[in-house]
Formats: C-alpha cells, structure tokens, sequence
C-alpha cells in the first residue's frame, strides 16, 4: 500500500514539476489558443529577457515545489503531495523574484568593484540595444493594432458588420497585450535589479564614481524607455478594453 502511494505522489511530483518548468520556460501559465503576432516572438524579441527574474521564478519555484511534495509525501496524504507543491512553488518563486539576484551574480562572479562596473556596463549597452528592438517592434503591433481597435470601433454598429472576423480579431490582439505585459514585467524586473545593483557598489576611487555616474545615466536612460513602452501598451489596452460586441 505504501509503496503504490508513493508511486502516486512521484508521478504527482514530475507532473507538477514538468508543468512548472513549462511555466519558467515559456514565462506563462497556459499557451493561448490564438496565437500572437509573429513579430513578438522571434528569437531576436527574446534576447532582452534571457536572464530574468523569471527565469528566477522558475527555478526557486521547481526547488519549492519539490520541498513542499516531499512534505506531503512524508506525510502519507496525497492531496498534502499536491497543496505542498504548489504552496512551495508559489515561495520558491518568490524567492527566486528577489530583485537582489542580479547583484549577487555580481558580487559571486566578480571580485573588484571596478570589475563589477564594467560587467554592469557591458549588461545595461547589451540590454539597452535588445530593448530598443524590442520597443521598436512592439510600437509597430501597436499601432497596427490600434488601427484595427478604431476601424472595429467605428464599423461594429453598421449593417453587414462581420462580427466573427471581429472577434478573431480581437482575440488577437488580447494574445499581443499579454505577450508584450510579460515582457514589459520582466523589463521591469531587470530595471529594478540594476537600480538595486548600481545602489550596492562600494565606490573606492574618483574613477569609480566616474564609471558609476556614466552607468547611473545609461540606466536612468534605458528605464525612461521601459516606462515609455509600458505606457504605449497600456494605451492599447485601454484602447481594447472600451470596445464590446455584445
């Protein structure tokens, strides 16, 4: 009897395991069933969030997970092997999530402040040319969305409107709102880890506070672009959101 629960709580524990790394991988839940447009999902749109708080997520919440079924495995209740899991994926995200882990990488990887400003330096010139990508192409769904919102807006009250091609249309564009909010979230979990990064360098030197300063205004620039963006999706949002077809 003992031996078949255990079974049954190891094929519970791969489940939920597997289910979560989809989770870490995808930085979704569940794929929708439409697609998003092509455009957010190249490889090229993924470099700026390689290495994220997400991916963060992902893993403290794969260990958590993990704990928390060995708990209700030790337990001999099955349904403790699920509630554990999930209790602990859901603590092991949030420690993953830390906005800290960036400059632990930093302080484990490099030895010197000054090593640590020019590893910052190379991250922020990388990730602000991924962003700048990224934003120009979210810009071009938008305003190509926003385009079919005003004509969907404008023809959904007239004779002969094609309301099954509306609302495909529209399901479309919820797919695009929720990749680009995944993305401008983990955008802004990277701007946090850097604001947290840059406060905890020990400056030593006039050189360093040189470096730290021309690193400051890199920042304060790529941050200025992320709230940019988030305020253009946030307008296509708005824009989708006062549109109904009953």
């Amino acid at each position: 009897m003992a031996n078949k629960f255990n079974c049954r709580a190891t094929c519970l524990l791969v489940s939920i395991t597997l289910l979560l790394s989809g989770c870490a991988n995808t930085g979704s839940s569940l794929l929708s069933s439409t697609p998003p447009d092509s455009r957010l999902t190249t490889s090229e749109q993924a470099k700026f969030f390689s290495s994220s708080g997400a991916q963060g997520c992902g893993l403290g919440a794969l260990t958590g997970a993990g704990l928390g079924a060995l708990v209700g495995a030790i337990s001999g209740n099955s349904k403790r092997v699920i509630t554990g899991a999930l209790i602990g994926g859901a603590a092991g995200c949030a420690a993953g999530m830390t906005a800290n882990y960036y400059l632990d990488s930093l302080q484990k990887d490099y030895a010197t402040t000054s090593d640590r400003l020019q590893a910052m330096d190379k991250d922020i010139k990388q990730n602000t040319a991924d962003l700048e990508k990224a934003t120009a192409t979210m810009k071009q769904v938008i305003s190509d969305n926003q385009a079919t919102l005003t004509k969907i807006s404008l023809q959904k009250d007239t004779a002969g409107f094609d309301k099954a091609s509306a609302i495909k249309e529209l399901s479309k564009i919820d797919a695009n709102i929720k990749v680009m909010k995944d993305k401008i979230k983990i955008m802004k979990e990277k701007d946090s880890a850097y604001k947290i990064a840059l406060q905890g360098q020990q400056i030593n030197s006039q050189s360093e506070k040189t470096q730290l300063a021309a690193l400051n205004k890199e920042y304060n620039q790529m941050s200025a672009q992320i709230t940019a963006l988030e305020s253009e999706a946030d307008g296509l949002f708005n824009q989708r959101q006062a549109i109904s077809l009953g």
